[in-house]
């Protein structure tokens, strides 16, 4: 008997999850000794910087003292430094230090080199019906319905 599309999928995603080292917290798909949070956050501020990091946090999908947290470690790499806004000092701005941009740039290469090699071992053929799905499974789980789900 042939397996529903929902059991072949959550066998599929789970497998990528772990071919990708995802489920491992010590380190980034692209093999960075840092969380995987981390290194988001550190690609979306060299995207947009300075940035509140109340923005970071819904970007990220992630809770107010998760953030917090996170900017702490990155701040105690010396990758990030905080700073209050001039208009209101309750939000906080954050911004990459010269080691921050560094380490950003090397995360962003080191991504483009593993994630985009994964496309060199897809069949010519089969790359564009690739990159498809894996857009439309992007704005599923971005959509705010799944976040509150998951």
């Amino acid at each position: 008997m042939e397996k529903p599309d929902r059991e072949v999928f959550q066998e599929a995603l789970m497998s990528v999850v772990r071919g990708l080292g995802l489920h491992r917290p010590d380190a980034t798909p692209c093999g960075f000794p840092v969380s995987l949070a981390e290194a988001c956050a550190m690609v979306a501020l060299q995207r947009a910087e300075p940035m509140p990091q109340r923005a970071l946090g819904q970007l990220l999908n992630l809770d107010k003292s998760t953030v917090s947290r996170l900017v702490s470690e990155l701040e105690g790499r010396g990758w990030v430094e905080r700073d209050k806004a001039a208009e209101d000092a309750r939000v906080m701005l954050l911004r990459r230090t010269a080691l921050g941009v560094t380490k950003s740039q090397s995360i962003i290469a080191a991504r483009n080199e593993r994630l985009g090699g994964l496309l060199d071992h897809i069949a010519l053929e089969k790359r564009a019906q690739v990159v498809a799905a894996m857009q439309v499974l992007a704005e599923v789980v971005q959509h705010e319905s799944f976040a509150t789900i998951a």
